[in-house]
């Protein structure tokens, strides 16, 4: 391949690159009204507030924090994806936003098994963000919480919500 046409190339990736930047998905954080929030309807422990905040807040809760690479396209797509699907998900400030109250109870008792697996945090997630990750007595914390709020269904269990 010859110098004039890998100019050209990179200079096309260039134009592309600076075009997708004009295509920017919404990156929002609802207002919330703080009865329909996990901790209205739930008792949930302050140390499990604090690590649920922090581990799991930017993608289930309406206060993300949207870093400089969540402006960036095509980065910005998976970002705001990914926020967008978590709050699907659980949005632990819109928890009325759950079907009823037995789905309710069922999230709870999978944020266990997610956060035991290391499904939660995405291993993508921890990586960017360290502080999000989990140490053993976290997850145990976590756990014992979850698992004294809410238990999933076992025929659920491959049923993902």
């Amino acid at each position: 391949m010859n110098l004039g046409r890998v100019k050209k190339i990179v200079f096309a990736l260039l134009v592309v690159f600076v075009l997708i930047q004009f295509v920017q998905p919404k990156r929002t954080n609802p207002s919330t009204v703080p009865s329909r929030s996990l901790e209205a309807h739930v008792y949930v422990p302050p140390q499990v507030s604090v690590l649920l905040k922090r581990a799991c807040g930017d993608c289930h809760s309406s206060e993300t924090v949207w870093p400089w690479y969540s402006q960036v396209a095509p980065v910005s797509w998976l970002v705001a994806d990914d926020v967008n699907v978590g709050r699907s998900h659980i949005n632990f400030q819109d928890w009325e936003a759950q079907v009823n109250a037995t789905e309710a109870t069922e999230h709870i008792g999978l944020i266990c098994k997610e956060v035991r697996e290391k499904g939660m945090p995405p291993f993508s997630y921890r990586i960017i963000h360290k502080d999000s990750r989990l140490s053993a007595e976290d997850v145990d914390a976590i756990c014992s919480w979850s698992k004294s709020v809410g238990e999933p269904d076992d025929k659920e269990d491959n049923h993902h919500h």
